[in-house]
C-alpha cells in the first residue's frame, strides 16, 4: 500500500493558535483554497480510495480530494485528533500558565499525558495506527489517502518510522502538507514528511 497522509486545512483557530482537538471547526477561506491545492497535487499520485477523520475542518479538505479525484470518501472516528478535554479551544499561552504540570511533562515526554477530561498520544497513537494497519490489510496493492490531523499523523510516522512516542516533538506536519509512506508485511519506507511544495506560503502548524 502507497499511504499518502494529508493534514487539514486551516481554520479560524488554527490562525488564533487555539488548540483544536475533536472541536468541530470548519476550514476558513484560507483552508478552503489550501484544500483545492492539495487535491489538485493528488492526481498524478493516482489515489484509489480515501478516508478521513468525521471532524468537519478534515471532512471539507477530504471533500475537495474526493470531489477533484472522483473517489468515494469514508469517514473513520478512529481517525479523529487526539481529545485534549479541558485544553480544547484554549491558546499555547493559556495552557502554559493554567496547566503548568501538564505542559512541562508534555514537552519533557508527551508518551502518556492524558490532558483532563481527555486522552493521551498513546491512546491515539493505538487507536490510529489500528485503523492504519486494517486499510493496509484492505487495500494491500493501493494507493490511499488518509486526511487527518497534526497529533495523529505524527503518532502514525512515529509508527512507520519505529521511533517512540518521547521522540514525538522531533516531528513537525503543517497545515495542508503531505506525507507519503510505502507499507508491505515485510517493510515500511517514508518517502516524504510535510510536503508543502503544492502551497506558497509558510503554513501554521497548531493542532
Amino acid at each position: 500500500m502507497r499511504l499518502i497522509l494529508v493534514r487539514h486545512g486551516e481554520t479560524r483557530w488554527n490562525k488564533e493558535g487555539r488548540f483544536q482537538g475533536q472541536s468541530e471547526i470548519e476550514l476558513n477561506d484560507k483552508g478552503l483554497d489550501q484544500a483545492q491545492k492539495v487535491a489538485r497535487a493528488l492526481p498524478k499520485l493516482r489515489p484509489t480510495a480515501l478516508y478521513s477523520s468525521p471532524l468537519p475542518r478534515t471532512l471539507m479538505t477530504a471533500s475537495a480530494i474526493s470531489k477533484c479525484l472522483s473517489v468515494p470518501l469514508i469517514t473513520k472516528d478512529e481517525l479523529k485528533e487526539v481529545n485534549l478535554g479541558e485544553l480544547e479551544g484554549i491558546t499555547g499561552q493559556e495552557m502554559r500558565s493554567k496547566y503548568a504540570d501538564i505542559y512541562a511533562a508534555w514537552r519533557e515526554d508527551p508518551t502518556d499525558v492524558a490532558f483532563p477530561a481527555g486522552e493521551s498520544i498513546r491512546q491515539l497513537q493505538t487507536r490510529a495506527w489500528q485503523t492504519i494497519k486494517q486499510l493496509e490489510k484492505t487495500h494491500p496493492d493501493d494507493t490511499v489517502v488518509v486526511v487527518s490531523h497534526n497529533f495523529a499523523i505524527r503518532s502514525i510516522l512515529c509508527g512507520f518510522l519505529g521511533l517512540p512516542l518521547s521522540m514525538f516533538h522531533r516531528l513537525r506536519v503543517d497545515l495542508a502538507s503531505i506525507s507519503v509512506v510505502h507499507a508491505n508485511p515485510a517493510s515500511y519506507q517514508v518517502l516524504s514528511i510535510n510536503d508543502r511544495s503544492h502551497l506558497n506560503y509558510e503554513a501554521t502548524h497548531y493542532a
